[in-house]
């Protein structure tokens, strides 16, 4: 009765420890800095409900804390300002998931590659 029920209970932790593993990888997500220089593009779509709105598509350097650079993808519904300092939440499966505004990033290493 105890072997069975220790190994269930081994059986259940290893099925959450890869579920947890398998979520980590596909959603987790990797803090980029980005500096908005240039404009999106612009995109006009249909909402599901019929109203119709438009879309930012920004193609955008992130630099993580290491220095090390990645293309990121920003879809945004309103226009980002101009040169401004952006810590974006990246996850290879979507993309940028969530971001906010930072003041300049000042760095006396090369940690943050090309933001200047």
């Amino acid at each position: 009765m105890k072997k069975t029920f220790f190994g269930l209970v081994a059986v259940l932790v290893m099925i959450i420890g890869a579920g947890c593993g398998w979520y980590k990888v596909n959603y987790g997500t990797i803090p980029y800095y980005v500096q908005v220089t240039q404009d999106g593009k612009s995109e006009k779509i249909t909402y599901n409900d019929g109203t119709s709105g438009t879309i930012y598509r920004y193609n955008l350097t992130g630099y993580d804390k290491s220095g090390k650079s990645q293309q990121v993808k920003l879809i945004e519904s309103r226009i980002l300002k101009h040169d401004a300092y952006l810590k974006a939440a990246y996850s290879k499966k979507e993309n940028v998931i969530s971001w906010e505004e930072v003041k300049k990033i000042r760095s006396t290493s090369s940690s943050f590659g090309g933001i200047k």
